[in-house]
């Protein structure tokens, strides 16, 4: 099996008299494995200091230290630490207790707890805290990843790998240690710290647990440091008043003004405890009489809790700051270069300039053997998606999606830079002897074409995982950046090889869904995955993702309930896979359940902020619900997470031209273009914007856009668009010719038969027209089966319908459109034109009229032998002189 870097094997024993079963994750300053201790006969943790420190003599003795310090705390609340350890080469260990149960931050990750709930654990965690700071202690790490909820019911602090004694020499100004959202102000500051900075971690977790978000979760580093430092916590309003106190008290910006010891935060959260739990009568009344005092309480705290004591009471902004740079961010500034150990913390050893934007190419099969061929497709995904997790807590790595580098065709360094802006790129091989796996890569810049690496890495026994893992790990050095066995770890949990093989080869025949067997083949492998292995839960998520695009493909429902299914197994395995959360997103926002897609977005962000296919979901499910400021916020949101992603712009663009904001979507699509000078796809939407916005100058520039997106890859949109404006500068012939091409490529768009259908009349070919007209009707009838809600359908199968001499079915229609969507002008001239044909000229003449005043351009209508009886109406000339 390959190795993984400073990685035991599963089944090493390490001291004596401990096996390894497996990592267990990785702690403030350490890799935690689970462990079997022969001796004892119980199940165990093992920390171990990371290579690097391991070899630093004064890390190692300040690594010793702290665990000699912890193993003296003996308390229900916190984890025991047995022992201290070394392997036979020299390698310090720490021997902890090991619980089963789930952490805070799995809780967390399912939703809100409930208040009693989120009390009891706070209690427990206080109490733990206490204890600790009885002994001079000070953890420096709550988070919820570090908080254990076992399954007996108690709760246990964990990894007090970051505590130190209390005194002058260890207490000052040590740089940053703990996770950034759970940082008090001074750790974020590197200043000295005390018993105070446990006291505002636990306020943040204490938050997280009731409200499901970190009240400070911003995004990006820098973000969140300024929130911590200068802008109050996301509200609490909703909470019970008790518990907003405690919290804002807890997150005052000045130690001095939150509790002072944990004991009296502890007595706090005893008091809500009785005070939630005593709802009765004849309490309620007392109750009512505490409010007005507790609520200038709450407001002194809130105001603490939102101003920091370093900052002057705020004056008009000069002009010369940039914007958002306020003194809290002068004053970050200066903390990361006047401490280096909080620079190092937050951005590794070096600061970055720029983004390192980094294209996975296709691999090379070696021998050509056919079976390999989805393996190797499979491998190139989820080496992406492995690198990509090399970007947490810092933006120093753009992974471009291997879906994007397929549907753009790029497959050398030259185009990667061209076409996505990627100025790196990884290509190779892959071959297969019998078991053993040889995978061969290359890191290369695009910008000189300059080999920077290469990594050859082989297993024997064929573990697909452990070969991957080894390939990351390898590319990561690099590139000089940090990895961790939790960022290589991420196929949610372990797994037996063979199962990860089939999921493999499964994602390979995804990437082409749309080639026929594909995606039973896909299908097939997967079952045949979990029933390998029944909880690997990335299989089952990977299943409910199948299935999903199966239903995009036939639109039968039944898919949409295996997708759910597989999904909530996958949850109910592993809460920490955002993939599985957005997959389910787009399950609810494909089946009109808009607050159920929000939610599932919402929660996939939890896990995972910088997740680009949940922000985009997210911000295409708010303006399908009609929330467009909302919409519009987290499309912005894409392109601040990404500022260097074509992708982000692109569907900003796309989403200004819904709405009619042509300016903006041009530019935004400029932007796009400046990142990917011969990108298809964005000339094919800066060219619909250009016909959208209806400025006849803006034309040109269309077709200009059109037949550049047709020139780099030709596509039935591209063509489709072209043919529309050739419709509406009524050069007919061309237009008939360029919708037959688009034709070619997909015969399934009603909207493309409809455009050749009207350039055919125009020309006067009727027997062509009545043919076509033939081909529309099914067409349409099936869509309507499918999108019942689709009025523009409804509207041309009533012309369609009419034309064909279908009277009754023609005016049903025709209603029905009207009902679903009265105050579009282009259906309702379309139903104009329908009692127009039906012979009702009265009601023909009125939603013509009402066609005209709801915005519909006149001069369109001159040309169109539908309205052409219509429009000679005496009544109609008086309406319209």
């Amino acid at each position: 099996m390959a190795e993984v870097t400073n990685a035991l094997p599963v089944g090493e024993l390490v001291g004596n008299n401990y096996e390894i079963l497996g990592i267990a994750g990785a702690g403030g300053m350490g890799v935690v494995y689970r462990a079997w201790d022969t001796r004892l006969e119980r199940q165990v943790a093992l920390k171990f200091l990371p290579s690097l420190l391991n070899a630093d003599v004064r890390e190692r003795e300040y690594f010793v230290l702290e665990a000699r310090m912890a193993s003296s705390l003996d308390h229900p609340n916190i984890g025991v630490i047995h022992g201290i350890e070394e392997t036979a080469d020299g390698r310090a260990f720490i021997v902890m207790g090991f619980y089963d149960g789930l952490s805070l931050a799995q809780r967390i990750a399912k939703g809100p707890l409930s208040t009693v709930e989120t009390v009891d654990v706070a209690i427990q965690i206080a109490l733990g805290l206490c204890e600790a700071h009885a002994h001079q202690i000070v953890h420096r790490d709550i988070k919820p990843s570090n908080v254990m909820l076992t399954n007996a019911g108690s709760v246990k602090i964990v990894d007090f790998g970051l505590a130190r004694l209390i005194s002058a020499e260890t207490a000052t100004a040590s740089g940053i240690v703990g996770s950034i959202k759970y940082v008090s102000p001074e750790q974020a500051l590197g200043h000295r710290t005390d018993q105070r900075t446990d006291i505002w971690s636990l306020g943040v977790v204490l938050a997280e647990m009731l409200t499901g978000r970190n009240p400070f979760e911003r995004g990006a580093i820098p973000a969140i440091l300024v929130a911590i430092l200068n802008e109050p916590p996301q509200s609490l309003d909703g909470l019970p008043i008790a518990l907003q106190g405690i919290i804002y008290r807890a997150l005052s910006k000045d130690a001095e003004k939150r509790y002072q010891h944990c004991s009296d935060m502890l007595a706090d959260l005893r008091a809500a405890r009785a005070e939630l739990a005593n709802d009765s009568t004849n309490r309620r009344e007392a109750t009512d009489r505490k409010t007005t005092h507790r609520s200038h309480d709450i407001r002194k705290y809130v105001e603490q809790a939102s101003v920091s004591t370093w900052s002057r009471p705020q004056k008009p902004r000069n002009k010369w700051l940039p914007l958002g740079l306020g003194l809290a961010g002068l004053v970050l500034l200066a903390a990361l270069f006047l401490f280096p150990r909080v620079r190092e913390q937050l951005f590794g050893s070096r600061i970055r300039v720029g983004e390192e934007h980094i294209a996975v190419l296709p691999f090379t099969n070696i021998g050509n053997n056919p079976e390999n061929e989805a393996l190797s497709e499979g491998l190139v995904d989820t080496l992406s998606g492995k690198l990509s997790n090399l970007d947490v807590g810092n933006k120093a790595l753009w992974v471009i999606p291997a879906s994007e580098i397929r549907r753009l065709k790029v497959t050398d360094p030259a185009t990667a830079l061209k076409t996505l802006g990627a100025n790196l790129v990884i290509n190779g091989s892959i071959r297969r002897d019998g078991t053993a796996i040889n995978l061969n890569l290359n890191l290369i810049s695009t910008e000189n074409l300059r080999l920077i690496g290469s990594v050859d890495v082989v297993d024997q026994a064929g573990d697909l995982s452990a070969l991957q893992d080894e390939a990351v790990s390898r590319l990561a050095h690099l590139m000089d950046l940090p990895v961790s066995a939790e960022m290589l770890h991420n196929t949610g949990g372990s797994v037996v090889p063979a199962a990860y093989e089939n999921y493999l080869t499964a994602l390979g025949y995804m990437q082409r869904y749309d080639k026929a067997g594909n995606m039973d083949k896909a299908i097939n492998l997967l079952n045949e995955s979990i029933k390998t292995d029944p909880k690997f839960a990335l299989g089952y998520g990977q299943l409910g993702e199948a299935y999903r695009i199966k239903y995009q493909l036939d639109k039968n429902q039944y898919w949409l309930d295996e997708a759910q299914g597989n999904l909530e197994r996958a949850i109910q395995l592993d809460g920490s896979l955002p993939a599985a959360y957005v997959t389910l997103g787009r399950i609810h926002d494909v089946s009109g359940k808009r607050e159920l897609a929000l939610q599932e977005f919402q929660h996939a962000l939890t896990l995972d902020p910088r997740n680009a296919l949940a922000v985009r979901g997210l911000a295409r499910a708010y303006e399908r619900s009609g929330r467009i400021p909302d919409a519009e916020a987290a499309y912005k949101k894409a392109v601040a997470l990404k500022p260097d992603d074509w992708e982000s712009y692109n569907l900003i663009g796309h989403f200004y031209d819904r709405l009619g904001k042509y300016p903006e979507a041009i530019k935004a699509l400029q932007r796009a273009l400046e990142m990917t000078p011969d990108n298809a796809e964005v000339y094919l939407n800066l060219g619909a914007v250009y016909i959208d916005s209806g400025d006849a100058t803006a034309l040109p520039a269309a077709e200009q856009a059109l037949k550049r997106s047709i020139e780099l890859e030709p596509s039935y949109q591209a063509y489709a668009n072209l043919a529309s404006l050739y419709l509406s500068q009524k050069r007919y012939k061309e237009s008939a010719e360029v919708n037959e091409k688009a034709l070619q490529i997909n015969e399934n768009d009603y909207m493309v038969w409809n455009n050749l259908l009207i350039a055919d009349e125009r020309l006067g070919d009727s027997s062509k027209a009545k043919t076509v007209r033939e081909r529309i009707i099914p067409l349409l009838e099936q869509n309507i089966r499918l999108k019942p809600q689709d009025a523009q359908a409804h509207s041309l199968l009533a012309v369609m319908q009419a034309k064909s001499g279908m009277r009754e079915k023609a005016l049903e229609h025709a209603q029905t459109a009207i009902a679903l969507s009265p105050d579009d002008s282009s259906l309702l001239v379309n139903v104009a034109g329908v009692y127009e044909m039906c012979g009702d000229r009265k009601q023909a003449l009125r939603y013509l009229e009402m066609a005209l005043h709801k915005g519909y351009p006149l001069s369109q209508l001159e040309d169109d032998p539908d309205m052409r009886g219509v429009m000679s109406d005496p009544e109609f000339h008086r309406s319209n002189p």
